[in-house]
């Protein structure tokens, strides 16, 4: 089984940190990033797909072309104002049809119990309750625990679930176009929302946010 990890941004919001090295290495409690998520895969996931972009060989010299027992693939996101939707599309080729993969941001650390339970459905998600989700994707879902509808930043919430950065999907999301969202951007959470129309996505609720994008969240993960 593959996975995608999606590290091509700069991450803006850690300003000085990411003058020198990409967000995805920076240190918390003395292991970067990748390293963190990586370490959450079972064994049958034996492929990871990074997509790079900002200080990217940086990241393929950290990675090697083996990286904690898993095979590491690199691909170069050349354009990455044009949103996570368009690094996620680049790793179309690698994939057969129906192949089934897990998708995960560079900077939200899931648990290895989290990662579990996300692998035990055919396809899921792994959300959190969030006390403001008008910054985030946002879930409404059906009585069985299923995602029915996704809104992406939305004015006026429907609900506080906040979709997460650990999907398990299939490689029928490449069949759903992105949707330019009104900022400019097409967010991967575009081309989701089409994909749980059609797909039975459980929604896995996540004990903490651990979701990086300021120097604060760091300094407060590590004094935990």
């Amino acid at each position: 089984m593959k996975a995608v990890i999606l590290a091509a941004g700069k991450g803006k919001r850690m300003g000085e940190l990411t003058e020198e090295k990409p967000k995805p290495l920076l240190l918390v409690r003395g292991k970067t990033f990748l390293e963190h998520i990586i370490s959450t895969l079972p064994q049958d996931v034996d492929e990871v797909i990074v997509v790079i972009g900002y200080k990217g060989e940086q990241i393929r010299e950290f990675l090697g072309n083996d990286f904690l027992g898993k095979k590491i693939t690199c691909i170069v996101n050349e354009h990455i104002e044009k949103g996570n939707a368009h690094s996620l599309i680049l790793t179309k080729d690698y994939f057969k049809p129906k192949e089934r993969f897990v998708l995960i941001y560079s900077d939200e650390f899931p648990s290895n119990d989290e990662m579990t339970k996300c692998l035990s459905h055919e396809f899921s998600w792994l959300t959190h309750i969030v006390d403001d989700p008008r910054y985030s994707g946002v879930i409404t879902l059906s009585d069985t625990g299923h995602i029915v509808e996704l809104e992406e930043k939305p004015e006026h919430p429907k609900s506080n679930l906040a979709a997460g950065g650990v999907m398990v999907i299939n490689a029928d999301i490449f069949s759903y176009p992105p949707k330019q969202h009104r900022n400019g951007e097409y967010y991967l959470t575009s081309m989701m929302e089409q994909f749980v129309k059609f797909h039975s996505v459980k929604a896995v609720t996540g004990t903490k946010n651990l979701f990086f994008s300021t120097p604060e969240d760091i300094d407060r993960f590590n004094k935990q």
